[in-house]
């Protein structure tokens, strides 16, 4: 409906954004490749993908109460076999994230690496109402698949989300891969192509409520 205060449409409303598909062999000292807008760290090691969703919130002082938030990504996963025997880095970790801070990925590969630890959650510098969505996925070989050894499930799924209302004016989204080997060389990945949703109702909150949400929001861009 539309608000008599700021003439802005409040309700139901749906955000979403897409992700193309990766596709990258790495290459000795340079990493994996960029591909379609996909990136990888420093190291070139961790690939991911950076979007922007502009909600355009604060003209009308509106705020976005989240009801639900997903990943689509029908598709197969594939991620070359390492080829050392009982390889203890033979995995890849998936994480798909959606904050209303641009995440920095050296500091978040390197706090999954160092400490296991992904972003809002003990000892990161990242704030938990940030994470309006977060999972995490451990995707390993399926010894019982034999047609295709490179295909990957799902071993370990777990969700960090807060849901928390925001009345930012952008939402950024991530999709992160980390696959780990013991030897890099010439390994492929390739994941489908995905879409962010997440089902938000748009509603204008009173005056102290709403200041101290946009206090919150300013502090969390510091961190």
């Amino acid at each position: 409906m539309v608000d008599s205060k700021t003439r802005a449409l409040t309700g139901p409303r749906q955000l979403k954004t897409m992700v193309p598909e990766y596709l990258g062999v790495y290459v000795d000292g340079q990493g994996y490749p960029d591909y379609k807008g996909w990136r990888t760290d420093t190291i070139g090691t961790t690939i991911y993908y950076e979007s922007k969703i502009d909600v355009n919130l604060s003209l009308d002082r509106l705020t976005m109460f989240p009801q639900a938030a997903l990943l689509q990504d029908p598709g197969i996963y594939y991620r070359t076999p390492s080829t050392i025997p009982d390889d203890p880095a033979n995995d890849m970790i998936v994480l798909d994230i959606i904050s209303v801070k641009q995440l920095n990925i050296d500091d978040l590969q390197n706090s999954m690496k160092l400490l296991n630890n992904v972003p809002a959650m003990l000892e990161s510098t990242d704030d938990f109402n940030q994470i309006i969505m977060g999972t995490f996925r451990l995707m390993a070989r399926n010894n019982t698949i034999t047609m295709n050894p490179s295909i990957q499930v799902t071993v370990i799924d777990s969700d960090f989300s807060s849901a928390t209302p925001f009345a930012q004016d952008f939402l950024w989204c991530y999709r992160v891969l980390m696959p780990r080997f013991s030897d890099y060389s010439l390994t492929r990945i390739d994941v489908p192509a995905s879409r962010f949703i997440l089902q938000v109702v748009v509603g204008q909150e009173s005056d102290l409520p709403y200041m101290m949400r946009l206090k919150n929001s300013y502090e969390l861009q510091q961190l």
